[in-house]
């Protein structure tokens, strides 16, 4: 099994932070990897739509890193949080296409949401595109949940922000990508952020073992993940270790 053939993928979530991922998927195609396979939550699962659906991780930084991005968001302050996703606006369709559901896409897509109803994690790999990872992406209060047929549901990093678990019997090389690296800061430990990063990392140990490649640098941490303002930076960062870790393992395939 070498790099050649492919690499399965899991994305977290982590908001702005997903320019990380984005330059990660740069440098897989310029080291012409093909990605097989994609689990992603959060921002790691609209990242993942839009590659699968056609888009360029340049095409999708620069969808970000615009006045676009900006215009599907609508505040939502009277309605329960704080903003919504427009899934009508024209830039959503620009970005997925022809797509309309996730089993059209030509490689499988898992999507971790979190079902508030049942206080469970659902993988979904097929269904409505917009609405799935609306869902997925859906931190509450900051955005709104979504309903799909008769339950409720949000961002899927609350049960699971690195979802694995959908590529266990992948028979291809798992990158994991994780925007949240393992670095608690005194001044950030408040209870609340304490439950929510015990729930993002629970398993996390295991889950880095079953990775053949995990990508998770401390910078990370540095970046604030409700702020676009230097998505360049994260994007680079994303590209330079992943060149870092994978440019060697190619070299070393082509002289064996």
């Amino acid at each position: 099994m070498n790099l050649e053939n492919g690499i399965s993928l899991v994305l977290s979530g982590g908001g702005a932070r997903g320019a990380f991922h984005l330059g990660i998927l740069q440098a897989l195609d310029e080291l012409k990897i093909p990605i097989r396979e994609i689990s992603g939550a959060s921002i790691g699962a609209i990242v993942g739509a839009f590659y699968l659906a056609g888009k360029t991780p340049i095409e999708i930084f620069d969808f970000f890193d615009s006045y676009k991005f900006r215009d599907v968001l609508k505040l939502n302050i009277f309605k329960g949080s704080l903003f919504r996703i427009d899934t009508k606006h024209k830039f959503f369709d620009e970005m997925l296409g022809e797509f309309k559901n996730i089993e059209d896409f030509p490689q499988p897509l898992h999507v971790s949401i979190t079902d508030i109803k049942e206080g469970v994690v659902l993988y979904c790999n097929k269904g409505d595109i917009k609405k799935i990872v609306t869902a997925s992406g859906a931190l509450y209060p900051i955005f709104e949940t979504v309903d799909i047929g008769e339950g409720k549901f949000m961002d899927g990093g609350v049960m699971d922000n690195f979802p694995l678990q959908p590529l266990l019997n992948t028979k291809y090389r798992i990158l994991g990508s994780n925007l949240h690296p393992n670095v608690y800061k005194p001044k950030q430990s408040t209870i609340t952020r304490a439950l929510f990063l015990t729930s993002m990392t629970h398993g996390m140990k295991e889950k880095i073992k079953r990775c053949d490649y995990y990508l998770a640098p401390r910078e990370l941490a540095n970046h604030n993940i409700l702020s676009l303002k230097k998505l360049d930076k994260l994007f680079t960062l994303g590209y330079e270790e992943a060149k870092r870790i994978l440019t060697p393992q190619l070299f070393i395939h082509d002289k064996t």
